[in-house]
C-alpha cells in the first residue's frame, strides 16, 4: 500500500546495518476535538529519501513509500520503507538543546531569597 503524510515528527534516528530507520510520531485529531497519538516504529530510508539530512525532533513529510505486513513466529509486523521525505520544520538535535541548559549555580547570586 502506498503512503505518504504530512506532519511526522522524527522521534528517533537510528542507523543500523547500513540502513537509516526512523521512529515517526503521528496523531489523528478526534470530533471532540482531542487527539489520538502514536508512533511507526523503523521507517526505513531508500532511495532519494536516504540523502534528505534529517535529525531527531524534525517535522517530515512523507511524499512517498510502502506499507506491508509480514508474519514471523505467527506474529504479524509492519514494514514502512520511505522514497521521498521533505523537511517541513527544523527540530533541535541534543547537542543544540544541552547549549541552551544552564547550570543552577548561575541563578544562586540572583534568588531575592
Amino acid at each position: 500500500m502506498n503512503i505518504q503524510g504530512k506532519y511526522l515528527k522524527v522521534w528517533k534516528k537510528e542507523e543500523k546495518n547500513g540502513f537509516t530507520k526512523l521512529d515517526l510520531g503521528d496523531s489523528k485529531k478526534q470530533k471532540d476535538g482531542t487527539y489520538v497519538n502514536w508512533t511507526w516504529f523503523g521507517c526505513t530510508l531508500f532511495g532519494n529519501a536516504k540523502s534528505v539530512d534529517i535529525i531527531e525532533g524534525d517535522v517530515v513529510e512523507v511524499k512517498s513509500g510502502l506499507i506491508s505486513q509480514r508474519k514471523y513466529n505467527e506474529k504479524y509486523y509492519n514494514d514502512i520503507v520511505i522514497f521521498e521525505i521533505e523537511v517541513m520544520q527544523k527540530g533541535e538535535n541534543n547537542s543544540q538543546r544541552e547549549d541552551r541548559i544552564v547550570s543552577g549555580d548561575k541563578f544562586e547570586n540572583d534568588i531575592p531569597f
